[in-house]
């Protein structure tokens, strides 16, 4: 391995002797990229544990950071003993950038560990980009590793950043950004970023049996993004433990076989979340419990349309004072007006357009101002 990452080291410093596309500082190329993807390429993988070449090619950058491009073809991603992922970053200051959905990380059968680990205290300012991950979380059923894991159950995500070594501790991770990405498969997380400055922006989502995207302490955004539900999902969009957070123009399909608990939430106790221009779309046979599910303080729900072909109303949840609602398409929607905090702050819920729902405004602590339209039945 030393010789490896000290031959990588050389081909970066020497950089400039071969073009290299966007001041990308190492190109990585897989075992079944093009014959001229290898040939432009400082590494080519063998495609066992290629995990290694590219943990080796971010280790080698210098040090002030750059950018690791792979190439189109699959890279079979393997546990890093002792560690808590597949690739690895451990340093602040990295872009990993691909191809779009040709380029393809695919965890290898029993591995049972994150595909993508952000790791280490006060790691910051990485962009992954342009790849597809897939957890395979069919392959790794058992949702369980090494002992003495940082985040116990949660370690078992596409994409996963979090500040802490086994046995905890630490700096959070920062400024992070994860886009034009396909997140699949996922055994927990599809997406789960800790920390201040964390953006995902772009993304396709597939199923994960918590959350397709959930991001943790804030401030931070959920932008653009598209999730896909065909199978068990717990939540598309989320957070947890955060505030100041922004989850704007995504869209939630949940398919004839998609089984979804929770379109969008944000945790308890959290404050000021902008739930702006999202969709929530519910096909004939498919399942969704709750399309939005807002128990923070400050919560502003405006601009988004939830609709159902089923029967079974989807419900919107409001969960706490100082929230408003507003300019919203509900069809065939339940919205609940539930401030079960005791603080007694006000809840506007006005000019939305309703097709056959119903604002429920059940027993709280909360003061509510709720429209009453013909197409509406507001019960107390």
């Amino acid at each position: 391995m030393f010789s490896l990452l000290a031959f990588l080291a050389f081909q970066i410093a020497q950089a400039p002797a071969k073009p290299l596309p966007g001041g990308a500082a190492c190109i990585i190329a897989a075992k079944d990229s093009s014959d001229q993807s290898k040939a432009g390429a400082h590494v080519v993988c063998d495609g066992e544990g290629d995990q290694e070449e590219i943990n080796n090619a971010i280790r080698a950058l210098p040090e002030v950071g750059g950018r690791v491009l792979l190439m189109e073809g699959t890279y079979d991603i393997r546990r890093v003993e002792g560690a808590l992922g597949g690739v690895l970053i451990e340093r602040s200051n990295v872009t990993l950038e691909g191809q779009g959905p040709s380029t393809k990380l695919v965890q290898a059968p029993n591995q049972e560990t994150n595909v993508i680990r952000i790791i280490g205290s006060g790691v910051g300012h990485i962009v992954i980009r342009n790849l597809y991950v897939d957890a395979n979380r069919d392959g790794n059923p058992k949702g369980e590793g090494p002992e003495n894991v940082s985040h116990g159950r949660f370690e078992f995500c596409g994409i996963k950043a979090f500040c802490a070594q086994p046995g905890g501790g630490g700096d959070p991770c920062h400024n992070i950004t994860i886009e034009n990405c396909y997140v699949m498969n996922s055994r927990r997380l599809g997406i789960m970023l800790e920390g201040r400055n964390m953006r995902v922006l772009d993304n396709v989502l597939g199923n994960a049996f918590s959350d397709s995207v959930e991001i943790l302490t804030g401030p931070g955004e959920i932008r653009g993004n598209y999730a896909d539900i065909t199978g068990k999902t717990h939540v598309a969009f989320g957070s947890d433990r955060g505030d100041n957070i922004i989850m704007a123009n995504n869209i939630v399909h949940v398919r004839e076989d998609g089984d979804l608990d929770i379109g969008f939430r944000s945790w308890s106790d959290s404050q000021r979340h902008v739930i702006e221009g999202n969709i929530v779309t519910v096909d004939k046979g498919g399942k969704c419990a709750t399309a939005i599910d807002a128990r923070g303080y400050g919560a502003i729900i405006t601009g988004n349309h939830t609709y159902t072909a089923n029967d079974e109303k989807l419900v919107v949840k409001i969960g706490a004072g100082k929230s408003i609602v507003t300019g919203n398409v509900f069809e065939n929607t339940t919205i609940e007006i539930d401030d079960a905090t005791g603080a007694g702050k006000r809840i506007v819920l006005k000019d939305n357009v309703l097709e056959n729902s119903t604002v429920l405004t059940k027993s709280g602590g909360g003061r509510v101002e709720a429209e009453a339209t013909p197409s509406t039945q507001i019960t107390q």
